[in-house]
């Protein structure tokens, strides 16, 4: 009897170990840089890239780890900045660099629902998502192949960031379209480049100087 407890309990030990290693490796989050190639569009549909290009920028390298992300354009010009520690959010304006309350919503109307549309964006297969506000309209293509943990995001009330990543589970855009008012930004991912970034990458101040 004693023996045929003691097999059972290796038994359970042994499957409860495989349970939690195929749970940790479900949970593969991405870290590293995503390159997105911009293009923009007239209200008649006309490419009007290389005049925006010069106010707008014409690529966003986008760095993200588990609590923070940053991006630069072409140039390699910081354009915005999230730290999680501090819930702060740095974004470009000019040649000034601003810095806002991450806990501060805005827009403060929005209004997201999931589309039937699907494209691939570098051969993976990605689902659509589109957010209405106040600023404009926004369709996003995301995979749950390239995604984080929404945790350490959930304070990102500026920009709906948290609200995003709530809607995707933590995917995310490989491709995104913002229809303003005068013209239409389509962002696209070119290159994924899995990386080890360090938090301290994320300060403002180091930041800046690399």
């Amino acid at each position: 009897m004693f023996m045929r407890e003691k097999r059972c309990t290796v038994r359970v030990g042994f499957y409860l170990l495989i349970a939690i290693t195929c749970s940790s490796c479900s949970q593969h989050y991405f870290e590293g840089k995503i390159l997105y190639n911009y293009q923009y569009l007239d209200k008649e549909g006309k490419d009007i890239t290389d005049r925006m290009k010069e106010v707008g920028g014409a690529e966003q390298h986008y760095f993200i780890n588990a609590r923070n992300y940053k991006s630069k354009n072409e140039k390699n010009q910081l354009t915005q900045l999230y730290n999680s520690a501090t819930n702060q959010y740095y974004f470009n304006v000019g040649l000034e660099l601003q810095m806002v309350d991450a806990a501060k919503e805005f827009p403060e109307k929005n209004e997201s629902k999931p589309l039937k549309g699907k494209q691939a964006i570098l051969d993976i297969p990605c689902r659509s998502l589109q957010v209405i506000s106040e600023v404009g309209v926004t369709t996003y293509f995301y995979s749950k192949k390239i995604k984080v943990d929404p945790g350490p995001f959930s304070k990102h009330r500026f920009g709906n960031w948290n609200n995003y990543l709530s809607m995707t589970k933590g995917a995310l855009p490989l491709k995104f379209i913002v229809a303003f008012e005068r013209y239409t930004l389509t962002a696209t991912a070119v290159k994924i480049t899995p990386m080890k970034l360090s938090d301290a990458g994320f300060e403002v101040k180091l930041a800046l100087e690399k």
